[in-house]
């Protein structure tokens, strides 16, 4: 007898019909850090049959403390978030699907990212890319759930389809902080607690939409684990919501040259080409060894100067290591790379 599952299908919201649901269901996970690792690992551990694990980054000695999945070995070998959570999960639960992707989510590819699943789970660290988010979602007609989490505080809420229902831009509006002006976790912060409370939020909503459940929350949620505070919000849809009001997109469909963006905390600024690439680190190791020292694996490789460093990534996208400045940052990556 198989019993797998068998406490989730005792559960009156599961079942086996609930369970054989979760099997043919398909989740795509858009980030794999504190958020992002607890939902795959929920996720892998319920029996969703197939799951997208999307992030740009390497595990780092400082994601441990929160980030569940990895280890002081992932981060020794500064593997890539999404190989080392493939390489963890299918140890866990070798019969569901899952796919590995290392790529920045944009504009140029986030249709192939969502549009074969039934469920997007936001476990991002920036704003930016929840609004495309949430944008190619509405484009799409796909349900998504939003988290974030920064000190004690957290906050999630799902956004389903539909006339009547709103959007994250009828929630939060469609302007951005200005960099710099708001906290982060690197500089207010984050309780590892936070981060499981609010993902394990996300993954039983995910639960209820994947199953069918008519009890999916429809307010916003928001937390405060050290003030005790547990409220929720009720949000409508705005008539004059640029997004699912009107059907203006600001960041979806909008495909641009080379981007930079600074990475918050972190001293370092991360390169997107336009155009990806295959780079083969053998041949490019070999143009750089004179130049300074230079390391590699299947998956990154590392170039270091003594005045900044390089991460590479076999699409052409690069983590420019000790640079603050984006203009900066393109310009090592034009003399280094190439554009």
């Amino acid at each position: 007898m198989d019993d797998r599952y068998s406490r989730q299908e005792a559960f009156f919201g599961i079942g086996k019909e609930g369970q054989k649901k979760l099997k043919e269901s398909r989740v795509a996970v858009i980030g794999l850090g504190a958020l992002g690792s607890v939902t795959a690992n929920n996720l892998a551990r319920a029996g969703v049959g197939f799951l997208r694990l999307i992030d740009r980054d390497y595990v780092e000695l400082s994601n441990l403390q929160r980030q569940s999945l990895y280890t002081e070995k992932d981060a020794a070998e500064a593997l890539p978030k999404a190989v080392a959570a493939y390489e963890h999960l299918k140890q866990i639960n070798s019969r569901i699907q899952m796919e590995t992707v290392i790529t920045d989510v944009n504009s140029s590819n986030i249709d192939s990212l969502i549009e074969d699943v039934d469920l997007i789970m936001d476990a991002t660290d920036n704003f930016e890319v929840r609004m495309l988010i949430n944008e190619a979602c509405h484009h799409h007609q796909k349900t998504w759930i939003y988290g974030g989490a920064l000190g004690a505080s957290g906050m999630t809420m799902n956004f389903i389809p539909g006339e009547d229902k709103p959007c994250l831009c009828c929630l939060m509006g469609t302007g951005l902080s200005a960099p710099g002006s708001e906290p982060t976790c690197a500089t207010a912060g984050v309780l590892n607690t936070t981060t499981n409370i609010i993902a394990s939020l996300q993954c039983t909503e995910a639960l209820k939409i994947l199953t069918g459940s008519d009890a999916a929350r429809t307010r916003l949620l928001v937390i405060d684990l050290w003030e005790n505070s547990f409220d929720l919000i009720s949000a409508v849809k705005d008539p004059q919501c640029p997004v699912c009001g009107k059907g203006e997109y600001e960041y979806y469909g909008k495909l641009r040259g080379i981007q930079t963006t600074s990475l918050c905390g972190r001293d370092s600024v991360q390169v997107v080409p336009e155009h990806t690439a295959n780079i083969d680190f053998a041949s490019f190791a070999a143009k750089l060894e004179n130049l300074g020292k230079v390391s590699r694996n299947a998956y990154t490789l590392d170039f270091d100067n003594g005045q900044f460093q390089i991460k590479l990534f076999k699409n052409g996208r690069a983590i420019i290591k000790h640079v603050t400045d984006e203009k900066r940052a393109k310009s090592i990556y034009s003399e280094y790379i190439g554009l």
